[in-house]
């Protein structure tokens, strides 16, 4: 009975890990195949990514991190607010599995002439040179071992990437020393309306 309620618990969460995977890949697929629609509206990024790190503070506290955001300011873009922080839940959710060392992620929102780069810092090993030009391609793993242990399909970039080309606008990756910073830009919306 003990061994069956063990088998029972392990088949849910493969399943619901499986379900996961799907509902990615279907994600992906629409976003490289479908009309190529994206419902562009001024928002502001500050607020986004401050509601989605109020909501996820529990996991972060969960696995022993600090998470540091101090743009308090409106900073308002231009974007499709739902596809965004699609982009920003894949940074923040990949900087929260392989923050290390002093478990810090720090996110950064800073204007630079008529764009906003967002940054999502994570303290930890860099990502291995000779996977670099491979993070974006669907189902790449840099650590297979450790993206199972904690869920990941491989999916997550893929589909930052193929909401970035929807925006026409630039995403990457940079290594540190002491970790990674993904980031992405969107145009800058101020007083002047549309850019």
């Amino acid at each position: 009975p003990e061994n069956r309620a063990f088998y029972l618990e392990t088949i849910v969460e493969e399943s619901d890990r499986m379900n996961n995977i799907v509902q990615k890949v279907l994600q992906l697929n629409q976003l490289e195949f479908g009309d190529g629609s994206v419902s562009m509206e001024r928002f502001d990024i500050t607020a986004l990514i401050s509601n989605y790190l109020e909501n996820a503070s529990i996991l972060a506290q969960k696995n022993g991190l600090t998470v540091q955001f101090e743009q308090k300011d409106p900073l308002f873009v231009w974007g499709d607010p739902f596809l965004i922080q699609e982009v920003f839940q894949n940074y923040y959710s990949n900087a929260l599995n392989h923050a290390d060392g002093e478990k810090v992620i720090d996110i950064r929102c800073e204007p630079a002439g008529d764009l906003v780069r967002v940054t999502v810092f994570n303290t930890g090993n860099p990502i291995p040179e000779k996977s670099l030009p491979h993070i974006w391609e669907k189902f790449y793993k840099v650590d297979k071992a450790r993206t199972r242990a904690y869920g990941g399909s491989g999916v997550g970039l893929s589909i930052v990437k193929a909401i970035m080309d929807l925006h026409h606008r630039d995403y990457g990756v940079e290594n540190y020393e002491n970790g990674v910073a993904f980031w992405f830009e969107l145009d800058r919306s101020g007083d002047k309306g549309s850019s």
